[in-house]
């Protein structure tokens, strides 16, 4: 407590130098969203009829402040949730339906259907000098978004198929993630270094979110070249992560009988070695882009060895000069799943804690065990309007493991992953969405989605309905002085 006490009392000391309120900047955000949801149907007899139909809604109320000094900068932010009409009849679980969409994950924490809290959402100091930035507190964490690419098409592709795709805040759900812990980062302008380390508060599908995780861990270094000297724009990076966690009583999710995962009580820990590459450059009348990122898992599932792989192979075009600027972008991306539930390995690839809606719009599936074979068009009518349409081919990648869904440790009781048996099949669904979001005014956002899902073989092993649809109108605003 000494050090961040001392650099509170130099801000303080500094501000009184100098009127404050010049360096204090005051932020405001207020996000509405109501969902619909039609999940898939369960069998007859473990739900009451028309349990997967529903509709709810949230609010998300986030109020912060941030003083900022030549070389100190203090945050402070707090966050209020608040969800009504919640399904009291969708959470199946431990059966392998598990919960019928996000609205029945909110209710399995609390098993209530209004439900709010407020909380401390970020609390830090950054301490800055000559490049060098150390953070400590409660902050945001996204893997792979470091630093962002001054290229405007580099910058976005990295935003929305390399960011949080293991770690990161879960912003899309009403509660999200923070972490608590320390970050320092050295940057240049050819390259930055950042290494963090932290303990993950609860979140995500859990309200009571000011609470650490304290038996799960996290910590990585991460290397980034923003130039190569004589080659297009690009963005290259490597990095290490390491998972681990404690948690003696909470079940792993996993293909093995479940007498066999009650008598697990050992530790997971998990090192991730991977890197991706991006890059753009003009080609013909527009703008080629192309994505290549890998990673690979190795250490201990409990009384498992874990071995595990994932990667994923992208490429777009747009053409920025013609009406509506579109974008196509096509891509494979692939993770390991196990194949055998009866050895002393484990071979699924585990993604840690992502933002996996990034990825998986309709949120279903996740990137374990899983094959996404998709196309993506995106579409700029105006410079306020932004519309973007998929489709998805989804495969599991091994018939004996498990179709999986989930963002991560969500509270000290809830896993965070869950899953049922592909059953021996391999085609899961697929998936066509679209999705809005329109700038009405520069502190006024609104945004739809909808998306429908054909389920496959997996899906209909254990469901009766393999089609599902999922959807929500939100309004977001907000201010800053």
């Amino acid at each position: 407590m000494r050090g961040p006490l001392v650099a509170l009392i130099l801000v303080a000391t500094a501000a009184a130098a100098d009127d404050w309120r010049d360096r204090l900047t005051l932020t405001v955000s207020e996000r509405v969203r109501g969902e619909f949801v039609d999940w898939f149907e369960p069998p007859p007899g473990t739900a009451r009829s028309g349990a997967e139909e529903y509709a709810f809604f949230a609010s998300q109320l986030r109020v912060g402040g941030r003083l900022t000094l030549p070389h100190v900068q203090a945050v402070v932010e707090v966050q209020d949730t608040r969800l009504a009409n919640l399904p009291d009849d969708a959470s199946l679980a431990p059966r392998p339906q598990g919960n019928l969409g996000p609205g029945a994950l909110y209710f399995a924490h609390t098993h209530e259907t209004d439900q709010g809290e407020p909380f401390l959402k970020q609390g830090l100091l950054a301490f800055r000098q000559r490049g060098a930035t150390l953070t400590v507190g409660r902050f945001e964490y996204r893997d792979g978004l470091e630093t962002l690419p001054g290229d405007a098409t580099l910058a976005a592709v990295k935003r929305t198929r390399i960011a949080e795709r293991l770690v990161g805040p879960f912003d899309f759900t009403h509660v999200t993630r923070s972490f608590d812990g320390g970050r320092v980062a050295y940057d240049r302008p050819a390259w930055n270094a950042t290494a963090f380390g932290a303990i993950p508060t609860a979140g995500g599908f859990e309200v009571s979110a000011n609470r650490e995780i304290s038996d799960v861990w996290l910590t990585g270094l991460a290397l980034t070249a923003k130039r190569i000297p004589g080659a297009p724009p690009a963005d290259v990076r490597v990095f290490w992560l390491y998972y681990r966690d404690g948690r003696t009583d909470v079940l792993k999710v996993d293909n093995r009988p479940l007498a066999v995962r009650r008598a697990d009580h050992d530790a997971i820990a998990i090192h991730t070695w991977g890197g991706h590459a991006i890059t753009a450059f003009e080609a013909g009348p527009g703008i080629v882009d192309l994505l290549g990122w890998t990673a690979l898992q190795w250490g201990d599932w409990g009384e498992q060895a874990h071995a595990a792989w994932a990667w994923a192979a992208e490429g777009g075009y747009q053409l920025p000069r013609l009406p509506a600027a579109p974008w196509l972008r096509v891509g494979w991306d692939r993770s390991s799943g196990d194949d055998d539930p009866g050895d002393a390995d484990h071979r699924s690839f585990f993604q840690i804690l992502p933002t996996a809606r990034t990825y998986a719009q309709l949120p279903f599936f996740n990137l374990m065990n899983t094959s996404d074979v998709f196309t993506e068009l995106v579409l700029q009518p105006h410079r306020r309007v932004m519309v973007r349409s998929d489709w998805h081919w989804l495969e599991v990648t091994e018939p004996r493991d498990l179709w999986y869904q989930g963002g991560g440790a969500t509270s000290s009781d809830v896993f965070g992953f869950s899953g049922a048996p592909a059953g021996g099949r391999r085609n899961l669904a697929q998936l066509v969405d679209v999705s809005l979001t329109v700038q009405a005014l520069e502190q006024l956002t609104f945004g739809a989605y909808y998306g429908h899902a054909f389920g496959g073989g997996v899906v209909g092993r254990t469901f009766v309905g393999r089609d599902a649809d999922y959807g929500f109108l939100e309004t977001t605003w907000r201010f800053q002085r």
